[in-house]
């Protein structure tokens, strides 16, 4: 069906297809079974082939959240419901890739490193001023947003594929103008709503867990009562000022920079000059007699060569600024001295040199240690990388962080505790906390055994040379230290239990025809009612998505809707047909909103086609998500 991508010129890093990320899947997948499995490091999102494990998804939402507190720093608290939130967007994300990538692969559909090159290379982000591709603007971007640059190439694949088997098919959808009519007078209906709402936090359990449930929590969900892995680093930052100030550019380097730059140390002459122009050589020639007489130039250019003193007055003017006929002779003559007729293309020209402003040179002893700077700051990353290799070649020779830190005199600094997700018990020097934190320094400190002493990691104002002190391995917590969480969890989930049984009755309930008001009163749940209210207007936390399911029920059917952790119950109960659009703006914005919401519906409708034809499994309890 689909058997090359296009070239896409737009900027993959600022229009990725965030619509993907917010479809629901919930309804078309269900829950798979829960497995009994203990220790196991098990797959909890499945689509064919392709699998996520309950470490690599825990790691993904710890990466998630540390990113979370680096936008929003202090101002935000990860709660329970925050954390939750955060996988579930993170479930959908990755299942909606997982069909995609799935899809692609059955459609033979790559992307290749060379449009990933290509892409990457012609984005303004990463340009210098020259307007040429930088390395180290990508990797300072990638740095300050904690990607690594194997995350940015695969989420530019993901995104290139997602545009190309999603977007591109359902995009540019048009609403029929004749059908305007009709919509319209539907989407200006006005509707009451009754609704009930069942919170699993307001409910209570009527028993305690027994020891036998801890355990098993504890077995089952090994991976989230797991101490992760952590390090004790040493490490020295080299900065690339520090290792170029002794480069010296040669003489000949320096000489050479003077001259390609000579327009900054060489002021040309100018000269201030009035000039008049007129078509033939008899009307300047008139225009000269009366000059000599001693008639003012601006009044003679205004009465024969009716110009204005604007025109009149050239001002500063050098000898590249005037006509090639003009500036020999302009640039000869004296102050004050009268120049001309002189003839051009444009006519005959009369000029007087007002003012001489002599040429100014600064010769090249005065600027030659400004120069010596300037090319020293040119060349400080190559001298730098010079200096690196050096001392990649002494850690080969046996040279440990002591001996490249006091052959450098610089300090040696520590993170110990440092765990992957970037959070660390102890820093000795503050000023590194963004960079112990980063996702680059995060690999490098996992990636090479103790007392090994690594490569050079490029920074921002240098490079970072680490060595592993200490490693101290994953394991799992006490069971005692755990138990507060086991049994909030256990809470949680019996209370979910207790309100997904709510549901199901309420729902049994009305299918048997009782009413929504009776319901309400005999499970003693509040009964609430809208006002009138117009087509996607919201109430009771309700998103968009949801908002346009339950505009469309007919009067007295219901719907349930999950909603932050609690399911309402959501029964129109009153409508009051609308009028039809008369205004050709609201027409306008009614046919955008329609295409928009067919758009919409089209991309989910393209995504649960691909994945009918694909195992597709979400263990929702094993990642702590109910239904």
């Amino acid at each position: 069906m689909i058997t090359k991508i296009r070239k896409y010129q737009d900027s993959w890093l600022t229009k990725a297809i965030l619509a993907l990320t917010a479809l629901s899947f919930m309804s078309l997948f269900g829950i798979s079974g829960y497995i009994n499995s203990a220790g196991k490091n098990r797959a909890v999102i499945k689509v064919d082939n392709l699998e996520i494990l309950q470490d690599e998804m825990n790691n993904k939402l710890q990466t998630a959240i540390r990113k979370t507190q680096k936008l929003f720093g202090d101002t935000i608290d990860i709660d329970d419901d925050l954390r939750k939130n955060i996988l579930n967007d993170l479930v959908k994300q990755n299942l909606t890739n997982m069909i995609i990538e799935r899809k692609a692969e059955k459609e033979n559909v790559s992307i290749s490193d060379q449009l990933i090159k290509q892409i990457i290379s012609s984005q303004p982000e990463f340009m210098d001023a020259n307007g040429r591709f930088n390395p180290q603007i990508l990797r300072r971007q990638l740095s300050y947003f904690d990607i690594s640059e194997q995350e940015y190439i695969s989420q530019l694949k993901q995104d290139i594929l997602s545009r190309h088997l999603v977007y591109s098919p359902v995009s540019g959808v048009k609403f029929p103008h004749f059908m305007d009519k009709y919509v319209s007078k539907i989407q200006n209906q006005q509707k009451v709503f009754q609704y009930i709402e069942i919170d699993p936090a307001n409910l209570k359990i009527d028993r305690n867990i027994s020891e036998e449930e801890i355990e098993q929590y504890y077995q089952d969900f090994a991976p989230q009562f797991e101490e992760a892995e952590k390090r004790d680093i040493s490490f020295i930052e080299l900065k690339t000022a520090d290792l170029s100030k002794n480069f010296t550019p040669a003489e000949a380097d320096i000489e050479a920079y003077y001259v390609q730059n000579s327009a900054d140390y060489i002021i040309p002459e100018k000269r201030e000059i009035l000039q008049m122009v007129f078509d033939d050589e008899k009307e300047a020639k008139a225009a000269l007699k009366r000059i000599k007489e001693g008639q003012n130039f601006y009044q003679v250019a205004k009465d024969l060569a009716h110009q204005d003193k604007a025109t009149t007055n050239l001002g500063e003017v050098t000898p590249d600024s005037l006509l090639p006929e003009l500036s020999l002779d302009a640039f000869e003559a004296k102050a004050d001295e009268i120049v001309g007729p002189i003839n051009s293309e444009f006519g005959w020209h009369i000029l007087k040199i007002t003012r001489i402003i002599p040429k100014k040179e600064t010769p090249l002893a005065a600027v030659k240690d400004k120069i010596i700077k300037t090319l020293q700051q040119e060349q400080a990353y190559d001298q730098a990388l010079n200096a690196i290799n050096e001392v990649e070649d002494k850690i080969g020779s046996g040279a440990d962080l002591k001996d490249i830190a006091k052959n450098y005199h610089v300090a040696i600094a520590t993170v110990s505790g440092l765990k992957d997700n970037g959070h660390y018990d102890n820093l000795s020097n503050k000023k590194f906390a963004n960079l112990v934190t980063s996702s680059d320094f995060i690999d490098l400190a996992f990636s090479y055994n103790e007392n090994e002493v690594s490569q050079a990691l490029e920074t921002d104002d240098g490079f970072v040379i680490a060595t592993v002190k200490k490693i101290e391995d994953a394991h799992a917590k006490n069971l005692d230290d755990v138990k507060p969480e086991i049994i909030k969890m256990w809470e949680e989930n019996e209370k979910s239990a207790i309100a997904q049984e709510i549901v199901n009755d309420v729902v049994a309930d009305l299918d048997n025809g009782d009413s929504l008001q009776d319901i309400a009163k005999r499970f003693k749940l509040n009964l609430n009612t809208t006002p009138l209210l117009k087509r996607g207007q919201a109430f009771a936390s309700l998103n968009r998505t949801a908002l346009a399911d339950i505009y469309r029920l007919p009067l007295n059917q219901y719907d349930s809707v999950n909603v932050g952790g609690k399911t309402l119950i959501v029964m129109p109960i009153k409508v009051v047909n609308g009028a039809e659009t008369k205004s050709n703006n609201d027409s306008v914005a009614l046919n955008g909103e329609m295409g928009k919401e067919i758009e919409d519906n089209m991309t989910e409708e393209l995504i649960n086609s691909y994945a009918k034809d694909m195992d597709v499994r979400v263990k929702y309890r094993l990642l702590g998500l109910e239904n």
